[in-house]
């Protein structure tokens, strides 16, 4: 079964991507994967990812290579999901995809470390077993979370992790500046519904700037490498971007972690200091590589929106204001799976792959 897909992606000569024209309504699903590490076949709805159905085959299947993109953007953007694994095949980067989570949340869980050992020694036999050589990872938690797990086996340490957006620059990619421009002056204009008048032009309220400008916010698991932080950079226009003191190797967390570990006023107040942080750099916007982080910074302060850039390459808005607090759907091997599935706000883990029965609905 095919995925339903945004639209045809259109590639100019610059190498800018294009695809669904920022329609949220050209996104509806459902979605369907073929998981490359579990032989599972999964189906869901977007948005909300109600429905889900999940085929299984215990036939390994060889994959060199994979995509890899993380709960955060498979539960907030599930069809730039489609979008960036048809593009990464396509271009013969790419053989399969998976959806499983890294195993990194496992350890916020009860019994979490044992948890996440049981999870990484699964992924480590399934790895091997297709004898996976490279995964491209979009979220620089992933990255690091593979790193850790494939390299403490002598048959996976050989892997090759790496962060898609530094891939995309190399494959030649590029933001488009206008489509930035466009995505931010029509988030300007719905948050500032007093700037313009019914024909679009501006009113004696705007306070519209001049010039639109995107500070860029490092991720904190990047800050060894700086992979994330120099594909972001490749991928935007320079024009745009203001940088500030706090990046790279300087970087502070957007609140991420302390939400994870239920510390949500650190949380928030972390994120309403980037909020901050930008507005006085004269920034209109925060654009980041992480969508753990761009969830973050868009629900714990008002002070400027926030984009992943994804959003900004492939010209499509994630509904953020009605994402939900808690993603609904975290992936696992069914063997280290241990976490039961708990009420309203809770973390749900869904098994895929090994012995069971041959359909599952969640």
């Amino acid at each position: 079964m095919r995925a339903k897909r945004l639209g045809r992606i259109r590639i100019d000569d610059g190498k800018l991507c294009n695809q669904g024209r920022g329609r949220r309504e050209n996104a509806v699903g459902p979605y369907a994967f073929d998981d490359a590490l579990t032989g599972s076949s999964i189906t869901c709805d977007y948005p909300g990812l109600q429905a889900l159905m999940v085929e299984r085959s215990d036939e390994p299947i060889t994959c060199t290579s994979l995509f890899f993109p993380g709960c955060s953007l498979i539960n907030y953007g599930l069809p730039l999901v489609q979008s960036v694994y048809d593009l990464l095949k396509s271009a013969g980067e790419v053989d399969g995809i998976s959806l499983l989570c890294c195993g990194k949340i496992l350890q916020y869980e009860p019994d979490g470390p044992a948890q996440r050992r049981s999870f990484e020694a699964e992924l480590i036999e399934q790895v091997s077993a297709r004898c996976t050589r490279r995964i491209v990872a979009a979220c620089p938690n992933c990255v690091l979370a593979l790193r850790g797990a494939l390299a403490r086996d002598e048959r996976t340490q050989g892997v090759e992790i790496v962060a898609l957006p530094l891939l995309l620059a190399q494959m030649g990619y590029h933001i488009d500046a206008g489509i930035a421009r466009e995505m931010l002056n029509r988030e300007l204009a719905w948050r500032h519904p007093d700037w313009y008048d019914e024909g679009g032009n501006p009113t004696e309220a705007c306070e519209a700037p001049e010039s639109l400008l995107f500070m860029p916010h490092d991720s904190c698991p990047d800050k060894k490498t700086g992979e994330f932080a120099d594909g972001l950079r490749a991928l935007m226009p320079e024009e745009l971007l203001v940088e500030g003191e706090k990046v790279r190797k300087r970087s502070v967390c957007c609140g991420s972690l302390a939400r994870a570990a239920g510390k949500t006023e650190l949380a928030d107040s972390q994120a309403r200091e980037h909020g901050q942080d930008a507005s006085d750099l004269g920034a209109s916007a925060i654009v980041t590589a992480c969508v753990s982080c761009t969830f973050q910074l868009m629900m714990a302060q008002r002070e400027v929106p926030v984009f992943h850039y994804l959003e900004l390459l492939f010209n499509w808005r994630i509904d953020w204001y009605h994402a939900d607090a808690y993603m609904k759907l975290r992936f696992l091997f069914d063997d280290s799976l241990g976490v039961e599935k708990q009420g309203q706000g809770a973390r749900n883990f869904v098994g895929l792959g090994g012995e069971g029965a041959a359909k599952e609905d969640a």
